[in-house]
């Protein structure tokens, strides 16, 4: 009697079982590449290079650049609102959330984001810009119901709560430079100045 065995499809990569999957390797090097370099002197060629994989293996997984790119990044945003809920359910206090949100993010350097999607923009469809606003949405709503919840609980300023989202997370875009002025800045620095400047505007008088 013969025993069921899983079959590849033709052309599919071999991946072992103890290894992450080809698809989220291409997708890890993608996100790193695009949000360190931008869209457009990123290759298929280069993220197969950095990937360690062939071209074929990434066109089996993703059609063409602006695929790969609009699920690299609407996954990678998925993941940052994991993480972002998993420092407000870790905190009960507004300020320890946003310090923590904020020295997360200082910890990976990156491209400022609005930069990337206006670079990228021309290359997508429709359909693609609005599933990446809808992922970047999602971390909004994250962060607003916390706002929301601070403001209840008479932690911070009355106020709109999704404007404060925006708010923060345009502030944290500062965290991309290295220098302020001529005077480099570590990422625990940067968070901890951003945050005091943040809270001042928000809290309770």
């Amino acid at each position: 009697m013969t025993t069921s065995q899983d079959k590849r499809s033709p052309g599919r990569p071999k991946t072992r079982s103890d290894q992450p999957s080809m698809r989220d390797k291409v997708l890890n090097t993608a996100s790193l590449l695009f949000m360190e370099l931008g869209y457009e002197p990123v290759s298929i060629n280069m993220i197969a290079e950095r990937a360690g994989v062939t071209k074929a293996s990434v066109y089996y997984y993703f059609e063409n650049k602006a695929v790969l790119f609009t699920t690299s990044v609407t996954e990678m945003m998925s993941r940052i609102c994991s993480y972002t809920l998993k420092h407000i359910q870790a905190h009960s206090d507004m300020k320890t959330r946003l310090e923590q949100i904020a020295l997360s993010k200082m910890s990976r350097s990156h491209v400022e984001f609005e930069s990337l999607m206006r670079e990228a923009m021309p290359f997508l469809t429709e359909e693609q810009r609005q599933a990446i606003r809808t992922a970047e949405n999602s971390i909004h709503m994250v962060l607003a119901e916390s706002f929301r919840e601070a403001m209840e609980q008479g932690q911070i300023a009355q106020g709109n709560p999704m404007i404060l989202s925006h708010a923060f997370s345009a502030l944290l875009m500062i965290g991309n430079r290295e220098f302020i002025g001529d005077r480099p800045v570590s990422g625990a620095e940067m968070a901890k100045e951003i945050i005091g400047l943040f809270w001042n505007g928000i809290s309770q008088r």
